[in-house]
């Protein structure tokens, strides 16, 4: 005779390709967003009304209006910036203190720029940049 009942055997599985799939393209997407992310410099430009007086071990870097550099009242060559710079970083991982850039108004930007990369790139976690109140004619505040 024939068996015309229903057979209940089906198979409970759940099918996880779909959301695999749905989870790799998120991941991709992610991935690929990630890589246009645009790292930016935020510096706050003198005159600063935010700006505070600083505490603690100072290291002043001072850019002059002609591009040269001066560490601590010390004259730094361009080349030697570098090697000066890794010295102060590595002395801030035993002492912290924090890193002071003053810049001449009418210094180059380019010299600014060059300051900036070298300390990102030695692991500075932080470079201060010296500001001045408005009406206030010495760069002696720094804000962040």
């Amino acid at each position: 005779m024939l068996d015309l009942r229903p057979r209940h055997d089906f198979k409970t599985e759940l099918d996880l390709t779909p959301f695999m799939d749905v989870i790799f393209i998120l991941l991709l997407f992610f991935i690929i967003a990630s890589a246009f992310a645009v790292r930016g410099l935020d510096i706050d430009l003198p005159p600063a009304r935010s700006s505070q007086a600083l505490s603690g071990r100072v290291v002043e870097i001072r850019l002059n209006e002609d591009g040269s550099f001066l560490c601590d009242g010390v004259p730094v060559e361009r080349a030697f910036l570098r090697y000066k710079l890794q010295d102060i970083v590595r002395g801030f991982r035993k002492t912290p203190g924090q890193l002071v850039l003053k810049a001449a108004p009418k210094a180059p930007v380019d010299a600014l720029v060059f300051v900036v990369d070298e300390v990102r790139m030695l692991g500075g976690e932080k470079l201060m940049v010296a500001t001045s109140r408005p009406g206030d004619d010495r760069a002696g505040s720094a804000g962040e």
